[in-house]
């Protein structure tokens, strides 16, 4: 097997310089024994992971910073700095909202028992030291942790892992019947295998964390079982450039371009548990994309405890593990959103979004948008989605209304002309006009899709088709060539486009049709993206329009010159 903790520990090594180099160690600050984040500032709940990262790093053998006095008089400024900012219950804060957070506190004890366990199971006696002091804050801030609450479906995995580790400690009965409470609640994780967030690029592996530790913990198996299933589904979330979909998540990473690096620790040790090579060889790939971009995936904290787990997979054969994100066609009921990929190419489909479908080639993406404002509906959003053959068939129904005036004898009038005191969205009547009925059937072709945009129902209404590409691009049709820049955009009228990204793939569409220049937006309207260059293609009702979406290249030596 391939094992990579040499390299790892060389990372904690960094990670140990650099915390010890934005420690405030001036005796007469508040904020002692705090590590200055970039933005000037010394957040408590912060402080835990640092002092596990000090930890490990003092502790393991083959690290540059063993037994180092630098790093024991930053560990003893660390232990100063938590016991003074502590808060009585025995919480922390994240001071930008939360305070005396006991969410936030069991993420930070969570980081800080890596440091724990380091320390019974490598035995080193010149760290005994730290037994005390830890041990004191892990006790004192348990009984924060379970007195406390949470805000979100995440926390409570959080906190019930960190109490059943506390208690596995400490020998406290109440900590692990506290933790029963929010286990006895049961996972919110569906026959999909996604958790109730729907966040493939933050709070995923944030779970799966918790998984982890809960089976490390109880021994149930259920908890490891979950882990896995996650880590299954999320490969339909991978695109081709090895990002993560993050487009319909319902936190804060939503739209972020993310990657897999910090699911790699997790692959690994649900793939050593389970013992499934094909989680670990999912691992590899991670660590391997990560080298790719030059970037140092995190999880030294497991493999010091379990270095057995080292390189676990990385000797699958080649035969017998294919990426299993490679290729994938799946719709995820409850999430309301289809995942397409091949090779390549992937494309999404989202229910209920005005920015409904996503395409990517390579590393360059784009989305559409179908403005047609009618009454205060201002987009298309799907409403069902059917299979088809080599496809899926999108569907909304829009209907214009007006408000019909009160009836002089009708016992329910509002006995008052104050228009905002009327409750009229539920009580006064309405007449309703013309629907628009959209149907959007998107099919598979090679190398990429077809997408037909039809209309019945109301006729006249200006209708366009909005396509955002990432910017900066570069955009050529038969009559003009243009940086597409950021926030900028361009009505097409007719012909094929040629779009390219600054790596050198492209995306080619048409043809396009443009029939008139309204390009208001009212209120409430998917905005244009500020981020991307918009190309509108407009008609007015009743629409039949079909656009070819190819992946291309550029020729080669237009590459080289983009690139030179």
């Amino acid at each position: 097997m391939a094992g990579h903790i040499v390299e790892m520990v060389r990372a904690l090594d960094d990670d140990a310089e650099r915390l010890a180099a934005c420690q405030v160690m001036d005796t007469a600050s508040p904020n002692y024994g705090g590590f200055l984040l970039p933005s000037h500032y010394v957040e408590p709940r912060m402080s835990g992971f640092g002092f596990s990262r000090l930890a490990l790093a003092y502790m393991h053998g083959e690290s540059a910073h063993f037994l180092s006095e630098k790093i024991r008089a930053a560990l003893e400024a660390s232990l100063a700095y938590m016991e003074r900012w502590q808060r009585p219950d025995g919480c922390f804060d994240l001071s930008g909202c939360n305070f005396a957070s006991p969410p936030d506190t069991a993420f930070m004890i969570n980081a800080a028992l890596f440091a724990w366990w380091a320390l019974e199971k490598r035995g080193v006696p010149e760290a005994r030291w730290l037994r005390g002091p830890m041990y004191r804050l892990i006790d004192s801030a348990a009984s924060g942790i379970a007195a406390g609450g949470f805000h979100t479906p995440n926390h409570r995995w959080a906190i019930a892992s960190c109490l059943a580790h506390c208690w596995k400690i400490t020998g406290r009965g109440e900590l692990m019947a506290r933790a029963e409470t929010y286990l006895s609640e049961g996972l919110d994780i569906n026959e999909d295998g996604e958790f109730a967030e729907r966040s493939a690029g933050n709070y995923n592996q944030v779970n799966d964390d918790q998984m982890i530790r809960l089976y490390l913990a109880t021994g149930d198996a259920k908890y490891l079982e979950s882990a896995r299933r996650n880590l299954e589904m999320m490969y339909a979330y991978i695109d081709p450039d090895d990002s993560v979909f993050t487009n319909n998540s319902t936190r804060q990473d939503r739209g972020r371009k993310v990657y897999m690096d910090s699911y790699y620790e997790l692959y690994l040790m649900a793939g050593w548990l389970l013992q499934d090579k094909r989680l670990g060889a999912m691992a590899e790939w991670i660590y391997r994309s990560c080298q790719r971009r030059g970037v140092k995936p995190g999880g030294v904290e497991w493999l010091l405890l379990y270095p057995e787990a080292d390189g676990y997979g990385s000797d699958c054969p080649d035969e017998s593990f294919s990426p299993p994100f490679l290729k994938y066609d799946r719709s995820f009921r409850e999430s309301a959103i289809t995942r397409v990929r091949d090779g390549n190419i992937s494309w999404t489909l989202m229910l209920g979004k005005a920015n409904f479908l996503y395409f990517q080639h390579g590393s360059f993406p784009m989305y559409m948008v179908v403005y047609s404002n009618i009454c205060d509906q201002r987009n298309f959003k799907p409403e069902t989605i059917e299979r088809v053959d080599g496809g899926y068939r999108l569907r909304a129904r829009a209907e214009g209304w007006y408000y019909l005036p009160w009836d002089p004898d009708d016992p329910d009038k509002p006995p008052t002309s104050d228009w905002w005191a009327m409750d009229n969205e539920r009580t006064r009547e309405k007449t309703y006009g013309l629907p628009l009925i959209t149907t959007v059937t998107v099919v598979s072709r090679e190398g990429g899709i077809d997408v037909r945009v039809h209309t019945e129902g109301i006729d006249r209404l200006p209708l366009r088709v909005e396509i955002g590409f990432a910017a900066p691009c570069r955009v050529r049709t038969d009559s003009f060539l243009l940086d597409g820049k950021a926030g900028e955009s361009i009505v097409a009228l007719r012909g094929y486009a040629e779009v390219a990204g600054p790596r050198g793939e492209m995306i080619t569409i048409g043809p396009l049709f443009g029939s008139h220049g309204l390009l208001g937006r009212s209120e409430g309207a998917y905005p244009q993206s500020g981020d991307h260059f918009t190309m509108y293609l407009t008609a007015t009702t009743p629409v039949d329009k079909t656009l070819e979406i190819r992946a291309a290249s550029l020729p080669p030596l237009e590459k080289l010159a983009r690139e030179g």
